[in-house]
């Protein structure tokens, strides 16, 4: 729960935290591509690193439900297609926070 103070007047608001899964598909090149399949029918992004690929997972994310009310439900790794040599991995993100940081002014 965050408290924020404006005007004499205190606000509570709980954070909302949402975990997705992505599935990270090794490119031969180098790097990895992204796969967020419960996000806008499935989403992709792609980093240089398995840490930067996380990274944009959780950023695209917090793109993509940034202004959003009704949330897509979340697929169990087990349920999830995985290709060969692709790994899944369950990923947090803080709505709330990211909001906070990247809602236009």
């Amino acid at each position: 729960m965050q408290r924020q103070t404006t005007r004499g007047v205190t606000i509570m608001t709980i954070n909302q935290k949402v975990g997705y899964p992505i599935i990270l598909h090794p490119e031969t090149e180098g790097g990895y591509s992204v796969e967020i399949p419960d996000i806008n029918g499935g989403s992709w992004t792609q980093g240089d690193s398995i840490e930067e690929a996380i990274e944009m997972g959780k950023d695209l994310i917090g793109t993509m439900l940034l202004d959003e009310t009704a949330l897509p439900a979340s697929t169990p790794l087990n349920q999830l297609a995985i290709p060969a040599k692709s790994f899944a991995v369950l990923i947090t993100v803080d709505l709330t926070a990211y909001r906070q940081t990247h809602a236009a002014v």
